[in-house]
């Protein structure tokens, strides 16, 4: 009897839940799909407004963030002079993931009792990130719902092609919107079609940190580098300036590291240029 009893009850159980959650009706199965995608755009959504965890812009100027910043300015200016020495020899030049947030941080914070505008486009706290092989961009855009970051990884490989300068690639390998992924083809083929209007920016940025006569030569290898990189094709690894050429022979981009002997390392971009032979 006791048997009958638990196996009846099993049974009627059974028997409720199947009617509880099979919709019955075609307003039934076209509410559960409703459900369904709701819940589907809430997870996007989500994924979309919370920022990556690594996205740390600075917000607190200090004096330890103006120093890096100065520093990073300065290494910049010696880097430029070092261009324009027409005998230079070999340059090895570093730069910290730090260094490039705080003078960021810099040119594009904005004081909060200011009402000046110093990010156009509507991009905010911009933020670079190193992984090895790898930078990623990132700032909150104002045009995505929810002021969401909007990311860009971008891969750096530099390949020896024996007598010939290195062949480097860069690809864009990740788009995001704060966590959620889209196709990098979606930027490419919009920066394609701004391409032929980049000449004159990269030639006026150039010329604030290099001089005129720089910027005429150097903005188009830059140019035609870009173009390359939105193709995805390799292109050489070298600058021609003042009639004389350097070959980018050494290019490492790491993520913060901890040595043999226990010392922090931080995320930096070092890269190396010598003479052609």
């Amino acid at each position: 009897m006791k048997t009958t009893s638990t196996s009846s009850r099993l049974r009627r159980r059974s028997l409720f839940l199947g009617g509880r959650y099979r919709p019955k009706s075609t307003t039934s199965w076209l509410l559960a799909v409703l459900i369904l995608v709701g819940l589907i755009i809430a997870a996007i959504a989500a994924l979309m407004i919370l920022p990556p965890y690594w996205y740390r812009p600075i917000h607190t100027m200090n004096d330890a963030v103006y120093n890096q910043a100065d520093h990073a300015q300065a290494s910049l200016m010696a880097l430029r002079n070092k261009l324009r020495n027409p005998h230079p020899g070999a340059i090895t030049w570093t730069i910290t993931q730090r260094e490039i947030n705080s003078l960021l941080a810099v040119a594009y914070g904005v004081p909060k009792k200011s009402k000046a505008q110093h990010n156009p486009g509507g991009l905010t706290d911009p933020y670079v990130r190193f992984t090895d092989n790898q930078i990623t961009f990132a700032a909150q855009d104002s045009r995505v719902p929810g002021n969401a970051v909007a990311s860009v990884g971008v891969n750096v490989k530099l390949t020896p092609a024996g007598g010939s300068p290195p062949q480097a690639t860069i690809t864009i390998n990740s788009l995001r919107i704060g966590n959620f992924p889209l196709p990098p083809s979606l930027l490419t083929d919009r920066l394609k079609a701004v391409l032929p209007r980049l000449s004159p920016v990269v030639q006026k940025i150039i010329n604030v940190y290099a001089g005129p006569r720089y910027a005429r030569a150097a903005t188009p290898q830059i140019v035609n580098s870009v173009a390359a990189i939105f193709s995805g094709k390799p292109f050489p690894a070298e600058l021609r300036l003042n009639h004389r050429k350097l070959v980018i022979d050494k290019l490492v981009i790491r993520g913060p590291s901890v040595d043999a002997s226990g010392r922090r390392r931080p995320a930096a971009l070092t890269f190396e240029l010598v003479p052609e032979p």
